[in-house]
């Protein structure tokens, strides 16, 4: 099992509250859903800049 990290970063509030939307909406705020949502997009992210 790995540790996770805290991190604070600073983001758009539009682009938050849009990217909060679609992920409560998918996670349905289960708990841990904000930070779920937020490796989930840093996995695609990771793997998108991979494929070149």
């Amino acid at each position: 099992m790995t540790k996770n990290r805290r991190v604070t970063i600073k983001v758009n509030n539009d682009l938050d509250m849009y990217f909060r939307k679609l992920a409560s909406s998918k996670l349905l705020f289960t708990k841990g859903w904000y930070s779920k949502a937020i490796e989930e997009a840093m996995k695609l992210w990771i793997e998108n800049e991979e494929k070149y």
